[in-house]
């Protein structure tokens, strides 16, 4: 039986022979309707057909095809090719742009690291003089209060005295003081 081989035919082969069906259509079977054309049915093509629109292709021969496969020898594995001496350049290159990126990052990371170690000594540097002022604060307003107990008590004091000296004027001879005698 003849191959016909219209655009269509040619796509519904290579999707059948090269396997390019989609992934669900391959996962699971599904059933295939085949339809028997009798060949007097199929009219043979005459002579070279007119060129058409879209993707053809030339299938040739099977039995060529299968000569060309039984004659082709077994592929060996290839040997890697020997780099050129631009490749050799180029790669010497990107050493040494490499060599100078892995130095930059590790003198980068250390001042990043020095420079985190200089803020969490300033860090600790401000609590502790943040720490002595509070004390130094604390210390400030006990002396005031102290102070200030001291002035109120000299103010009592004081009133106390004038309430004496008044008392003394009055004639209450026992609230007057006791003088040294120079008068």
């Amino acid at each position: 039986m003849p191959i016909c081989r219209s655009p269509i035919s040619l796509c519904l082969a290579a999707t059948l022979f090269v396997g390019a069906l989609p992934a669900t259509a391959q996962s699971y079977p599904t059933p295939m309707r085949t339809i028997d054309i009798p060949p007097s049915r199929i009219e043979p093509q005459e002579g070279p057909t007119p060129p058409q629109e879209g993707l053809t292709l030339d299938l040739g021969a099977l039995d060529d095809a299968d000569d060309a496969v039984a004659n082709e020898a077994p592929l060996a594995p290839a040997a890697a090719p020997e780099p050129s001496a631009e490749q050799l350049a180029l790669e010497a290159i990107a050493a040494a742009e490499a060599a100078k990126l892995r130095s930059a990052n590790t003198s980068q990371l250390a001042a990043a690291k020095a420079q985190l170690d200089r803020i969490n000594a300033d860090q600790n540097a401000q609590q502790e003089r943040l720490a002595k002022y509070r004390e130094e604060a604390a210390a400030h307003a006990a002396a005031l209060s102290e102070y200030e107990a001291q002035l109120a008590a000299a103010r009592a004091d004081r009133e106390r005295w004038a309430a004496d000296v008044a008392a003394c004027r009055a004639g209450d001879r026992l609230r007057c003081g006791l003088g040294d005698g120079r008068r």
